[in-house]
């Protein structure tokens, strides 16, 4: 059976470890942050609530070292949020050793080609995976509590590309609902957290603020307006995916597909019925300020190198700009200079026919 070491502390981190301890492989955890799995320790396991109802899953494999879980791993599942890649990518380079495989579980926009930039750049040349989101729609409801609503059926791809093949079986025994992918720009392009998360947040500004988030953020946060502007910015990822060759399905799709919303709201074409009939999504709450990774990951690392590659490949995405400055004022951060960039995925200066070169060879 295959060893697996999860990194992360959060949502994802506690559903993988509870999903891959069922199935049988050797899950071992670690986070940066101990007191994130200080209530797994005490108590020897995690609550796991899904569709099949309540059960706690014993688990005692949490490593006090990053060369501790990397020591006899076999798959490195790293399943954190985007701003934390850089971290896990300097962490995990004295321990890696030819023949793991690296998963980002999720990627967001660039995140494989960012994590091999840095590992080679440290003489470390080894191909990264990823996700174009988590493999869990799931929400932390008490210490080492995790409700899992669905589970994803995410897009998994390679840099570089021409290996995707070879890791995908794998990742198929891990993720059975996985979908493949031809290369990391594809995984990339399809962020939908990116195409889904900032007009809410920056439509909504006033009432996350006034009422500290209490309101359902998708049910309740999804006006007919907030849904034209999602709309908006889903039409611009897709002509940045049809200048790349890759003929993406719409939001709606990938919304419906993933079991997020009714079939009777996907045959409407309406993303604001999708996110009113969207029965995972419904009872979510609002995030209690602005500070919050829909806005400080979605846009650096989700929307900022999408709207890159937009300049990088002629197309206009005023949309994604415009949600970009605003998200930059509201936190009084420079987002473009501080997301993930050209530089940052090691692409800046490429054309088209380099860039399709890159994502194949690597």
């Amino acid at each position: 059976m295959v060893n697996v070491a999860v990194l992360g502390g959060g949502n994802g981190a506690h559903a993988a470890v509870a999903d891959l301890t069922l199935k049988g492989f050797r899950v071992s955890l670690f986070s940066r942050w101990p007191e994130e799995l200080r209530a797994i320790d005490e108590r020897g396991g995690i609550d796991l609530i899904d569709q099949e109802g309540e059960h706690f899953v014993p688990f005692n494999r949490i490593c006090g070292s990053i060369r501790e879980v990397m020591e006899d791993a076999e798959v490195i599942l790293i399943t954190i949020p985007a701003i934390a890649h850089e971290y896990y990518a300097y962490a995990c380079l004295p321990h890696l050793k030819k023949g793991m495989i690296i998963i980002l579980n999720p990627g967001s926009t660039g995140g494989a080609l960012a994590f091999k930039k840095i590992l080679k750049e440290n003489g470390m040349d080894m191909d990264v995976c990823e996700t174009n989101t988590l493999t869990y729609i799931c929400r932390l409801i008490g210490p080492s509590r995790v409700k899992v609503t669905s589970r994803s059926r995410v897009q998994f791809a390679s840099i570089p590309g021409k290996k995707t093949e070879k890791y995908f079986d794998l990742f198929r025994a891990i993720f059975p609902e996985g979908l493949k992918s031809n290369n990391v720009i594809e995984t990339s392009l399809t962020n939908i957290n990116a195409i889904l998360h900032p007009p809410s947040m920056i439509l909504n500004a006033g009432w996350i603020e006034f009422t500290k988030g209490d309101f359902f953020y998708y049910y309740e946060g999804t006006t007919p307006s907030v849904a034209r502007v999602i709309e908006e910015v889903d039409l611009e990822r897709i002509a940045i995916c049809e200048k790349v060759g890759y003929q993406s399905e719409r939001f709606l799709e990938f919304f419906y597909k993933t079991g997020s919303t009714t079939m009777r709201a996907y045959i409407s074409g309406s993303i604001y019925q999708a996110l009113r009939e969207s029965e995972p999504n419904k009872f979510i709450r609002a995030p209690e300020s602005l500070s919050h990774r829909f806005l400080t990951e979605d846009v650096p690392y989700g929307l900022v190198p999408m709207a890159y590659l937009g300049r990088m490949l002629e197309v206009s995405t005023p949309t994604m700009d415009a949600l970009i400055n605003m998200a930059s004022i509201i936190n009084g951060e420079n987002y473009w200079e501080k997301g993930r960039t050209l530089r940052k995925m090691g692409i800046e200066g490429m054309g088209l026919k380099d860039l399709l070169d890159y994502l194949e060879n690597g």
